[in-house]
């Protein structure tokens, strides 16, 4: 179990890194807004060729937008790191900035419906696919 935790520890960082800047625009940012003001649970990662469905451990973390503008990500009981969110004036990215560390990330939204989040980020050598379901 501790080494399952240590893994999700390790991709829930990976997956805020090298931050994607290209996007078209599905909806407004207010609809997007709307949307995406709910908790979110991992469903998988698409990384290049490789596509990894959440396990167990992995479902339970959890990324939580509300409406004013906060956000929180991690597991419970582990603890959630807070932060601040934003969509860009052309509503084609998420911006998360983590209070503590006062890292911004910047991820471009690929998807986002009533029940579906998929968010993409792009480094040098590699292009990941995060997907998000709704979490009630």
């Amino acid at each position: 179990m501790k080494k399952t935790n240590q893994t999700l520890k390790t991709i829930i960082i990976c997956l805020f890194l090298f931050l994607s800047t290209n996007s078209k625009a599905q909806v407004n940012s207010d609809v997007m807004a709307e949307r995406l003001c709910k908790s979110w649970g991992l469903s998988k990662i698409e990384d290049g060729t490789k596509t990894q469905i959440a396990d167990e451990a992995q479902k339970e973390y959890r990324l939580i937008f509300n409406k004013d503008f906060t956000v929180q990500q991690g597991l419970a009981p582990d603890g959630f790191i807070p932060g601040t969110w934003a969509i860009d004036e052309t509503g084609l990215f998420i911006t998360i900035t983590d209070k503590s560390t006062k890292t911004s990330y910047k991820m471009k939204i690929i998807k986002l419906t009533t029940d579906e989040l998929v968010l993409q980020q792009n480094d040098e050598t590699r292009t990941m696919i995060i997907y998000y379901k709704s979490v009630l």
